[in-house]
């Protein structure tokens, strides 16, 4: 596992904001008084949209974020001093490995948004991961996810390819420092993996300081079957957070899953 230190955690916070949508679509999908389970939770993008309503959801947390990294999960702490007291009250941050976690409790609501599936670098922890998913889920309850759907960008690609972009992507501030923000990957279709490195350059200072983040991509095919395997059932999926239906052509897979029937 990559760790990150506490610059890394916030660059790399700064640079990654979520699908422009997402958050309206795991609002939506995580009604007022559901308790929610949000695996890979990072630095609590998702935290203040999911409580909406928090005040009025009992005494119990509605909210439970669990998230690997010690630092990415000191940000989301720290993201808790911005809402109301009553929301903080709704709020349980937890570490721990979303492929072997086990919180005691059943959700309504489980979601892994923003690509974290494709964290996971082997269907093994993959099917893990999804089988803790059907242990914590509720009767009724579901489990919504979204990747960048893979199925085109597999058929059309190289075996072996690399990607290095010349130019920066964006810039962004901590403090009254700049850093410029570089991207390249290298693309192994054979393995399905998408390997992306992120470098962050600081004109001021002459430093650089680089995230590599790996990814094993998934077909929808495969993803859907490993549900099964795990004992879920897909109930819808889309090709954007608007519900658009999912096609060969789609940008992204979005999927609502449920508990198989006995």
């Amino acid at each position: 596992m990559f760790v990150l230190t506490k610059l890394e955690a916030t660059l790399y916070a700064l640079t990654h904001r979520g699908n422009p949508g997402d958050c309206g679509f795991y609002a939506k999908a995580c009604a007022r008084g559901q308790q929610v389970l949000e695996l890979g939770s990072g630095y609590g993008r998702l935290m203040a949209d999911l409580l909406v309503g928090a005040e009025r959801s009992g005494p119990n947390p509605r909210y439970w974020g669990l998230e690997q990294d010690p630092q990415l999960l000191t940000l989301a702490r720290r993201a808790l001093h911005a809402l109301s007291p009553a929301q903080r009250k709704q709020v349980r941050l937890v570490q721990g490995n979303m492929c072997n976690f086990e919180l005691e409790r059943q959700f309504d609501r489980i979601i892994l948004p923003y690509n974290g599936l494709y964290c996971l670098l082997n269907h093994r922890d993959i099917l893990r991961c999804l089988r803790c998913v059907k242990r914590h889920l509720a009767p009724g309850g579901e489990f919504v996810f979204d990747v960048w759907a893979a199925d085109r960008f597999h058929r059309d690609a190289n075996s072996e390819e690399y990607h290095d972009d010349p130019g920066a992507i964006l810039s962004i501030a901590t403090g009254a420092n700049t850093w410029n923000v570089f991207e390249k990957s290298r693309l192994r279709s054979r393995l399905q993996r998408l390997d992306v490195t992120y470098a962050y350059v600081s004109p001021q200072h002459g430093r650089c300081v680089t995230i590599p983040i790996a990814q094993r991509y998934a077909r929808s095919s495969e993803l859907i079957d490993l549900l099964s395997q795990a004992g879920l059932f897909v109930r819808a999926k889309y090709g954007s957070f608007t519900k658009r239906q999912f096609h060969a052509e789609s940008a992204h897979l979005i999927v609502r899953a449920g508990l198989a029937s006995p």
